[in-house]
C-alpha cells in the first residue's frame, strides 16, 4: 500500500466524485448539513433539560388533606393530615407527611390534587 495514507484516500475519493473541486463542494455541503443537524439536536436537548429543571413552585409549602386517599403504592393520606412538598420533578412529587413515620414519599401531582388543594400544572400549548 505504501505510506501515502490520507493523500491516497483523498485522490481516490476525488476521482469517484469527479475531481478535487467537486470533492471540496461535497465536503463543504456535508459539513454544513451535519452541523445543522447537530445544532437542531443541541437545541432540542437544551429545551428538554430546561423543561425538566423547571423550579418547583410548591417546594416548602404545606398542604392540608381534605379527603382520604391512597396512591396505590405505600402512601395513605387521611382528611386532616398535612404534608410538605420537598421537591418536584415533572409529575413526580417528593413529600413529607407531617407527623408521619415512613417519610419521605414519592407520589404524583395528580394524586395530591385529588386529596388536597395541590395545584395541577397547566399543560403548555402544542407548538
Amino acid at each position: 500500500m505504501g505510506n501515502l495514507g490520507g493523500y491516497q484516500t483523498m485522490t481516490t475519493l476525488a476521482k469517484k466524485v469527479g475531481g478535487p473541486g467537486t470533492l471540496a463542494v461535497v465536503i463543504a455541503v456535508s459539513g454544513w448539513a451535519i452541523g445543522r443537524g447537530a445544532e437542531a439536536g443541541r437545541k432540542a436537548v437544551k429545551a428538554a433539560v430546561k423543561k425538566r429543571n423547571a423550579p418547583c413552585s410548591t417546594k416548602g409549602q404545606v398542604f392540608d388533606v381534605v379527603s382520604d386517599g391512597e396512591d396505590g403504592k405505600s402512601l395513605v393520606l387521611r382528611a386532616g393530615d398535612q404534608y410538605r412538598v420537598m421537591e418536584c420533578d415533572g409529575e413526580a412529587i417528593l413529600i413529607e407527611v407531617l407527623g408521619g413515620t415512613n417519610n419521605p414519599y414519592f407520589t404524583s401531582a395528580q394524586f395530591l390534587a385529588s386529596v388536597s388543594a395541590f395545584p395541577m400544572a397547566e399543560k403548555p400549548n402544542a407548538e
